[in-house]
């Protein structure tokens, strides 16, 4: 019992050091916020941080672990068949994470949260890939324009500000796909 609430409270500590340093990285840039200014925000003890955290970096790399997995696990657990719906449940997560999104892509850290990303996608992507494209020689490669492509439009999303709906992201990936069937 002793150790569900030490680690309840040590849980619930780190919580509050997070939200605390969101808030601050949301007014000011990270160079500027001291591990003071986060304690004292978290209400509390500056040692209690570093029971944590050694560095803000260490903060950083812990709270986009956290938003990763559970991106990952809304990914994994839709069961898609088409590239609207495709690309609509992946945007419908990302808009949920919009505001720390912005604020990684505000702080430069955003390319933290993409390698992330890449990751998760890469799992996801296979989950719904044809068998015949698995079998392809080159599957690498491949995969490699996939991921490293929704990537880069999912950066693009975000430095535009997360200004497209989930549903827009899903048209207009759709009529996308349409265009280059009719074209090829």
């Amino acid at each position: 019992m002793a150790d569900e609430k030490v680690n309840s409270s040590a849980l619930l500590s780190k919580e509050f050091i997070i939200e605390s340093f969101l808030d601050m990285l949301a007014v000011k840039p990270i160079s500027s916020i001291s591990i003071s200014e986060i304690a004292e925000n978290a209400k509390i003890d500056r040692r209690t941080f570093y029971r944590h955290f050694k560095t803000k970096n260490d903060v950083i790399k812990y709270y986009i672990n956290k938003v990763s997995k559970q991106f990952e696990e809304k990914m994994l657990n839709y069961n898609v068949k088409d590239i609207y719906s495709n690309t609509k449940s992946i945007f419908e997560v990302l808009f949920i994470m919009k505001e720390t999104l912005l604020i990684l892509h505000k702080q430069g850290l955003l390319d933290l949260f993409l390698s992330e990303f890449k990751i998760i996608y890469e799992k996801y992507y296979y989950k719904y890939v044809s068998p015949e494209l698995l079998k392809l020689d080159n599957i690498d490669y491949f995969m490699a324009h996939e991921i490293g492509g929704e990537a880069e439009v999912v950066k693009m999303w975000i430095t535009k500000g997360c200004t497209y709906s989930p549903d827009k992201m899903g048209k207009m990936f759709k009529d996308y796909i349409s265009l280059i069937k009719e074209t090829f």
